[in-house]
């Protein structure tokens, strides 16, 4: 393959057809075809009567509204439950940054009725990467079409930069009216209360009480409701990351091709960008840093550090950081939790964030988050439409999920352990398998989940981990988190080289292999 150089200079902005909504939306109901509105936040009394099923019943409360607890929100309604969401802030999120959004997500969107809008607002398709050395050299650039997912057709390929606020504003526009409440987060459950259907009874931050007939924590990695459900708090991962998106009016492809992803390895620092449109580039700058060390106190100096790491770097980084407001920038240590096993109690469960926070290398945390939607959905409304009990339910997407989520954070903490290698003879090593022995061919292995097809009795397209394989893939990582260097060398094996990684155990390999 050629260097870099070669890479194309622009992106093919495919028609959205391609990749088009499914007719009718995976969770039983048609995509919205009327113009979306923009929720209002309830009455009380309005809230009091939304019941779960469409009755007069209590709903289900989310907590938290963003990615997570917006999507769930939408997937609820798509199913004909009655969702309410609680949102701590006194209006609904305008965030700034991106997210990358691989085809597992975009499965979940379609099923969500919202992704043929995301796509005509977001048409540039990222199809080629390019790995780098900070100090200049070239150490592999594949494309798409190298990967086996990709190459076996159908819409495994598709991965495209989403502004954050983009895809907020989509899945709460979808939304009816009533269906968030601002300015009253969830700040726990009340233990000794029941509602009148016999579900929870939630504490909010204005100091009033709220019937529920489940009770869903969406609300991020610092969960109140995972808190109270007793998970560990999130674990640093010994790096921080800025990130930020710089507009370029002379065009994003002069600082690179507008269907690339470009990343910067360096000892102990990585960078990344990718093409939001023609004229804004995402960026990120991953440095190790310990736990507790302050942050600048101003933006102005928060940006002069991050444009520190990668000065003389080339690639435009450095560019693209300097382009950006520094009002703009975002700082944020890196954390992850490994979840095994059912994650909620009673009626009570999490998503997204809350119940499996992921360390950004393999772009899968709101990718994950927005099938937890999906799949949520499915399990209350089968157990609905049946007349069973919601708590069977609730325990079965946790299983489902935990199932899926568990390799994939291990996996990106594995990673991301390679990436952040600081010591300069263990990082030449690194460039040098990268540069001549990563293979491409399963690089899209773990985006071939379809929560779509989860909707139906066959389950979900991707087969599911094994209990014996998700917990011993975790195992398995954590005893080679001593020597890290080895565990990073391991993990860039883990990623491109699979059948080589498991093939000194025959054993494990029948085990652990999905």
């Amino acid at each position: 393959m050629q260097p870099a150089a070669t890479a194309p200079s622009g992106a093919r902005a495919r028609p959205a057809a391609r990749y088009g909504p499914v007719s009718r939306s995976a969770l039983g109901a048609p995509p919205c075809s009327r113009r979306p509105r923009r929720p209002a936040a309830p009455t009380p009394a309005a809230a009091a009567g939304a019941g779960a099923d469409g009755g007069d019943g209590p709903p289900i409360v989310i907590a938290g509204a963003g990615i997570a607890g917006l999507a769930t929100a939408l997937a609820l309604h798509r199913a004909g439950l009655r969702p309410l969401v609680v949102e701590r802030a006194d209006s609904l999120r305008d965030e700034g940054g991106a997210i990358a959004l691989w085809a597992n997500a975009w499965r979940a969107l379609d099923a969500l009725g919202v992704g043929g809008a995301l796509r005509a607002q977001h048409p540039l398709l990222l199809e080629r990467f390019e790995l780098m050395r900070g100090d200049g050299g070239v150490l592999r650039a594949f494309d798409m079409a190298d990967c086996d997912a990709a190459a076996a057709g159908g819409d495994d390929a598709e991965f495209r930069g989403v502004a954050r606020g983009a895809l907020l504003r989509a899945l709460s526009e979808a939304l009816p009216p009533g269906s968030v409440r601002l300015g009253a987060g969830v700040d726990g459950v009340e233990a000794a209360r029941r509602g009148a259907g016999g579900g929870p009874v939630v504490r909010l931050s204005d100091g009033s009480t709220l019937a529920c007939a489940a009770l869903v924590g969406a609300d991020g990695a610092g969960s109140a409701v995972a808190r109270g459900l007793g998970l560990a708090a999130p674990n640093y991962a010994g790096y921080t990351a800025y990130r930020g998106v710089s507009q370029l009016p002379r065009g994003a492809a002069a600082l690179l091709p507008l269907n690339t992803v470009r990343q910067m390895y360096g000892a102990g620092v990585r960078a990344g960008m990718y093409p939001l449109s023609p004229t804004s580039v995402y960026w990120f700058i991953c440095f190790n840093a310990a736990e507790d060390a302050p942050a600048p106190a101003t933006p102005e100096a928060r940006a002069a550090e991050a444009v520190s790491f990668v000065r003389g770097w080339g690639w435009g980084i450095e560019e693209a950081v300097e382009a950006t407001p520094p009002a703009a920038l975002t700082r944020s240590r890196v954390r992850d939790r490994w979840t095994a096993g059912e994650f909620g109690r009673g009626l009570v469960t999490l998503a997204g964030d809350a119940a499996h926070p992921m360390t950004p290398n393999l772009g899968q945390g709101g990718c994950s988050a927005l099938e937890d939607a999906v799949v949520l959905a499915r399990e209350l409304k089968s157990a609905l439409a049946s007349g069973s009990p919601l708590e069977p339910a609730l325990r079965r997407y946790e299983s489902e999920r935990w199932r899926r989520c568990l390799p994939l954070t291990v996996r990106a903490w594995a990673f991301g352990a390679a990436l952040q290698l600081p010591w300069p003879p263990v990082t030449a090593a690194r460039d040098a398998f990268i540069s001549k022995a990563f293979s491409p061919a399963h690089f899209l292995d773990h985006t071939a989940y379809d929560c779509g097809a989860a909707m139906s009795a066959d389950g979900p397209a991707q087969r599911p981990s094994s209990v014996a394989g998700a917990l011993a893939s975790a195992s398995s990582q954590a005893a080679a988190a001593a020597p890290l260097a080895l565990a990073g060398l391991m993990a860039l094996l883990w990623v491109s080289q699979p059948s080589l990684f498991w093939a000194p155990c025959p054993i494990l390999s029948t085990l652990l292999q999905p």
